[in-house]
């Protein structure tokens, strides 16, 4: 009997001990244990949102230093191309001089009619033949400077696409990289949306991700100011404090051929035939704007010849422009080459000057060798024009 009641008492106890237990849980058999409180779950979603958002960081980062490389690369093929546009379009223009001149001295000689009589005026057999034969020469060589025309037209329009084409590759490149700023700025946003009530420790972790991204975005103005600063302008320059030689007042000619807003690789002004050659795929990169002319023996107010900003040199032959001061980092233009488009023609040039410019006003400022393959005779012929143009 005794046996039994201290066995009884056991199961009593070990039952209340069993009571005490579920009560300290707050559960008793048969049901759920409680929930982790709410701040426990807050902090674990804020640790997991910030994984997250860091790791696709991360990922942006590598993805945009990929990209840099790449415009960097296609920046030096560019370079290249251009070198090569430059050179094939100088060929070009000088290939058109002389057929301007040969043009010139048939019109003034009578050339053609002159051969006739010169072959015509043979005293002897021989020397009827000695004469045709010279003749043929003479118009051989015509011949062969027309064809030598064709060929530089077609190694330039050749060269030119490729350029184009090479752009166009750019300036995706540099659209993916804008996109992955705008990406690394979104991240960023949705992070901070997110942890809206972040702790203390989160903060710092947030404003990491925010100078992340604030980097991608200033890079490139960065890279800007850095070439600005890096370049130097030439002590001996006596072209940037220039006079105009149009006011602001004249009328500015509208391109008429530019309705079409697709500007793109059309054959140069040093082309005979005038006709355009392709157009590029992408209107990235293009501007439009008002260019003037200057330098030259047609410019009372340019010393001529004359030393622009980087020390080159301004005549009747330069195939450069200037920009405006008031470009933000103008001087990280200077080296780089334009492409310009008018009238359906389109002409390299290289960027070696700078100038007040109707206080910016004037995207561009042309100097002779630019304007006259556009085939204009005079700064003052140039006037001010609406041109689309882009820094290659």
């Amino acid at each position: 009997m005794a046996y039994l009641l201290h066995k009884g008492e056991r199961v009593l106890c070990a039952a209340l001990a069993l009571l005490l237990t579920f009560s300290l849980l707050g559960a008793f058999p048969g049901q759920a244990l409680a929930e982790p409180d709410d701040g426990s779950a807050a902090v674990a979603d804020a640790q997991s949102a910030l994984d997250a958002a860091e790791s696709r960081m991360a990922q942006i980062n590598e993805e945009y230093e990929a990209l840099s490389a790449e415009v960097a690369e296609l920046q030096k093929k560019i370079d290249e191309t251009a070198a090569s546009a430059l050179e094939a379009q100088q060929a070009m223009l000088d290939g058109r001089e002389a057929l301007g001149q040969v043009a010139v001295s048939e019109y003034r000689d009578g050339s053609s009619l002159g051969l006739i009589g010169f072959i015509l005026d043979a005293k002897n057999f021989d020397e009827l033949l000695r004469n045709m034969e010279y003749a043929a020469q003479i118009m051989a060589y015509q011949a062969d400077e027309v064809a030598e025309q064709k060929e530089r037209k077609r190694a330039f329009d050749e060269v030119s696409d490729e350029l184009n084409a090479q752009k166009s590759e750019q300036e995706e490149a540099l659209a993916a990289q804008e996109e992955k700023r705008y990406e690394a700025q979104t991240v960023v946003e949705e992070a901070t949306r997110d942890l809206s009530s972040a702790k203390e420790e989160h903060v710092a972790r947030l404003a990491e991700l925010a100078a992340q991204a604030e980097a991608l975005r200033k890079q490139e103005e960065e890279a800007a100011a850095a070439a600005a600063a890096a370049a130097e302008e030439s002590p001996d320059a006596n072209t940037t404090e220039r006079e105009p030689v149009v006011s602001d007042d004249e009328p500015v000619a509208d391109d008429d051929d530019s309705a079409d807003e697709s500007a793109g690789s059309g054959s140069s002004g040093g082309s005979s035939g005038g006709s355009s050659s392709g157009s590029s795929s992408s209107n990235a990169g293009w501007k439009s704007g008002v260019a003037s002319a200057y330098g030259g023996s047609t410019d009372p107010n340019t010393p001529n010849p004359g030393t622009t900003s980087t020390g080159a040199t301004c005549d009747d032959w330069s195939m450069g422009v200037a920009v405006p001061k008031s470009l933000s980092n103008y001087r990280s233009y200077f080296g780089r080459t334009v492409e310009i488009v008018y009238g359906g023609q389109t002409v390299y040039a290289t960027v070696n000057d700078c100038g007040s410019m109707g206080g910016g006003s004037r995207v561009l400022d042309l100097q002779p060798g630019v304007w006259k393959a556009f085939g204009f005779s005079s700064c003052k012929a140039w006037g001010l024009r609406t041109v689309k143009y882009r820094f290659l």
